[in-house]
């Protein structure tokens, strides 16, 4: 399950600029390219999300279709090594805030603005005083 379309994509960037991106020749963009770098940018979200949340995120909150669609944007600029200086700031801003969310210092909320559902929270564990140490053993 991706968190963002190849529609969600074109919504940020003109087809033409896309097929440029994905085909080294043809007019249409190339659907596999797409889909390996929302995969890329999906694995990037997960990694950090999964910290707080359960991953994937479902349903999908506005504020992950988001990031996904930026970082998508990014790996398939990166693919020519042409990262436009907006595509940069994007990713980092991006990836920040992931960082953010990870840290407990944001949230992802659902889109209803109910949280997202949290993972569980570890906790220390402690157990009983040690009965055998070494000096206890020593006679045995």
């Amino acid at each position: 399950m991706a968190y963002c379309t190849e529609d969600d994509l074109l919504k940020m960037i003109p087809e033409e600029d896309l097929t440029d991106l994905t085909v080294e020749s043809g007019e249409v963009p190339d659907s596999l390219v797409i889909a390996d770098a929302i995969s890329k940018a999906d694995a990037e979200i997960d990694s950090y999300l999964g910290v707080k949340y359960v991953v994937p995120v479902w349903p999908v909150p506005d504020q992950v279709k988001a990031l996904s669609v930026d970082l998508a944007i990014y790996h398939l600029y990166s693919r020519h090594s042409i990262v436009l200086p907006v595509r940069q700031q994007k990713y980092e801003a991006a990836v920040a805030f992931l960082k953010q969310v990870a840290a407990g210092q944001a949230v992802i909320t659902g889109p209803g603005g109910e949280a997202a559902t949290v993972a569980h929270e570890v906790s220390d564990a402690t157990s009983a005083v040690r009965c055998f140490t070494r000096k206890t053993l020593v006679a045995w």
